[in-house]
């Protein structure tokens, strides 16, 4: 496990942002709190020069722009992503922050509906509802989906994706202007689980079904997102105060339990997202990088951000965050109390002792034919 040492100052340098949600008045209130006022606008750092030059139309286009959106229709999240590149011209951060819970578990039944009757016969006649999954999995896959065609479209002038830009074709590794072959080229996509992802949770069962999907979905796009330019990481944040946790909280502070801010989840995407946009071994801020990042919130959003500055870690390469090793790629985020940890790493080399170690190399073995480029699924001629 590796504590990741945040450095804020990497967040101070503004954004453009597209966003969505499927509450119109929280949307638009969100929207007039981050647009800057005109006095502002003119010096904000966010005016740094973008990869290319913005048309006119970019260039006079809204800091933060809400569009009302459903992460259960596809329909709508494209929507959302086409009105981020009509915009800014291009998606370099794509964030799936869709979530929500219903505690009332479908697995739990009333033996008596007080008066006598056995309420549980009643109740498994009843088709119960499914819609943690429709946000919280399916909603996050049309992110990915969308989000991962348009980061893919973000290669240089040659049509290379800046995985194949290093010295030897290994991301993280300097390309032939001294960067790590991202920032304004390839991509970010962060995905949202929670605890729930890879711990039990009594009494929220399709819940936590959804949030081990997200990190199904994190495993099963990673390794192919990455020989396309584009890094794919999630965050799995523990208590975080916000209204979904109304029923324990007041339990949990009893324990006196580390808790999470939305402000301290929102840094661990941030962290997800900027990692890899740093050259290694200097200390000194890299060229600003124009970063539309899209989100789903209660739906969806693109932000496009300016992001400089770095700090080096424990193995001399530079991520801006002190911890986080490069290539920061295909890591899971827990955030507990407030802090931040990438567990991914430590649990992958730890597998021959929980897998077994012969079991562990048959399976590298069995791994390493799957992710193959040219191995497919498919059956060839169909049947």
């Amino acid at each position: 496990m590796a504590h990741i040492q945040i450095n804020e100052a990497q967040f101070d340098y503004g954004a453009k942002i597209i966003f969505g949600d499927i509450n119109t008045t929280l949307g638009l209130a969100l929207e007039t709190e981050l647009s800057p006022s005109p006095s502002s606008s003119s010096s904000s750092p966010s005016s740094s020069p973008s990869p290319s030059p913005p048309s006119p139309e970019q260039a006079q286009a809204p800091t933060a722009k809400f569009i009302r959106t459903d992460v259960t229709s596809y329909t709508s999240q494209l929507h959302l992503f086409k009105t981020a590149i009509s915009l800014h011209g291009r998606v370099d951060i794509v964030v799936a922050n869709a979530g929500m819970s219903i505690p009332r578990d479908p697995f739990t039944f009333n033996d008596s509906d007080g008066e006598g009757e056995v309420e549980g016969d009643r109740e498994i006649e009843k088709e119960f509802p499914t819609t943690e999954i429709d946000v919280n999995l399916k909603g996050c896959l049309y992110t990915a989906r969308i989000g991962l065609f348009y980061l893919r479209k973000n290669k240089d002038k040659n049509g290379i994706p800046p995985r194949d830009q290093g010295q030897n074709g290994d991301f993280g590794q300097r390309g032939p202007r001294g960067d790590t072959g991202v920032g304004e080229r390839g991509g970010d996509l962060v995905l949202v689980s929670s605890i729930a992802g890879f711990k039990e949770s009594t009494n929220l069962a399709v819940y936590t079904a959804s949030k081990h999907g997200v990190l199904g979905l994190l495993r099963g796009v990673r390794i192919q997102a990455a020989r396309e330019g584009v890094r794919v990481n999630a965050v799995c944040p523990w208590m975080t105060k916000t209204a979904m946790v109304a029923g324990i909280e007041s339990g949990w502070r009893a324990l006196n339990l580390p808790e999470n801010e939305p402000s301290d989840v929102a840094k661990s995407i941030l962290v997800c997202a900027t990692a890899n946009r740093f050259p290694p071994s200097s200390l000194s801020p890299s060229p600003s990088t124009s970063t539309p990042i899209s989100t789903s919130s209660s739906a969806s959003s693109a932000i496009n951000t300016h992001i400089n500055g770095n700090a080096q870690n424990d193995n001399g390469l530079s991520t801006g965050h002190r911890g986080a090793t490069l290539p920061f790629e295909g890591k899971i985020v827990f955030v507990a109390g407030g802090e931040s940890y990438e567990i991914e790493e430590r649990m992958t080399g730890l597998e021959p002792e929980w897998l077994g170690r012969d079991n562990s190399e048959r399976l590298e073995r069995g791994q390493e034919f799957l992710m193959r480029e040219g191995t497919s699924w498919e059956i060839k001629g169909g049947r």
